[in-house]
């Protein structure tokens, strides 16, 4: 005989359901636990891998040498440099006696002083021959304060002498006064123009005044030159031009014509 089945209680059925829904529950708590846990294992250690890498780079730049830039400033341009540049003297060539080197009434040495007036004999640029023998003569004014003595003389400055040598004065010359000084020269063997300076000098043999010079051209073409001796001679003036007088004929009545 058979026995019938002894009916299931819906509690405990119902009670059993809840256990295990609880229990899934549980475990799901239990599963993503692990997984957060888990999550934060993963970030940590990027987390204490990025700090590590931070600091070793720290200490690369600590280890690594700093290098300060350096500004740089410009260097300014050179001045340049001026150079001073001698300036050559102009040789001008005279053409006629103006008064020499010295300028007019210039070269005063304590009271003595000259100044050039004119050419008495050789003009500029007088034709001479060969070796000719001359006397040059030239007028000048005392713009001193002392007289000319004998003992003041006519001597060589620059250029050719012409074998002039130094000559005395023969008369004395009054302050204000003109007087006309003369040296004997002998005109050079080579063709051409030559050129000699003189000046005046004084008893102690020192030169003042105003230079004069004298031109001669040798072997060329201009005034023929007119030869003397050494004179020196005292004006108060200009020297009048001499006049050579020439008596008119006398004509006589009874002459046949």
């Amino acid at each position: 005989m058979l026995r019938p089945k002894p009916k299931t209680n819906p509690l405990i059925l119902w009670g059993g359901v809840g256990v295990l829904v609880l229990a899934g529950i549980i475990l799901l708590i239990v599963s993503f636990s692990r997984g957060n846990n888990e999550l934060d294992q993963v970030n940590a250690a990027y987390t204490s891998a990025a700090e590590t890498l931070s600091a070793q780079q720290l200490t690369l730049q600590a280890a690594s040498p700093t290098v300060t830039p350096t500004l740089e400033t410009p260097t300014p341009s050179l001045t340049p440099t001026l150079f001073v540049t001698n300036t050559l003297p102009v040789l001008v060539s005279p053409t006629t006696s103006t008064g020499g080197t010295t300028g007019g009434g210039s070269g005063a040495v304590g009271c003595d002083n000259s100044v050039y007036v004119a050419d008495v004999t050789i003009p500029d640029k007088t034709a001479m021959t060969a070796g000719q023998t001359f006397v040059k003569t030239w007028k000048l004014q005392n713009t001193g304060t002392c007289p000319w003595t004998t003992s003041y003389s006519v001597t060589f400055l620059s250029g050719n002498q012409m074998s002039g040598k130094n000559t005395p004065l023969t008369v004395a010359v009054q302050p204000g006064q003109s007087g006309d000084v003369s040296v004997s020269l002998v005109a050079p063997t080579t063709a051409g123009t030559a050129i000699g300076y003189w000046r005046l000098s004084n008893a102690s043999g020192v030169q003042f005044g105003t230079s004069f010079y004298v031109e001669i051209v040798v072997g060329g073409a201009g005034p023929t030159a007119t030869t003397g001796a050494a004179t020196a001679t005292s004006t108060t003036g200009a020297p009048a031009p001499s006049a050579t007088f020439t008596p008119e004929p006398t004509i006589d009545p009874n002459a046949t014509p």
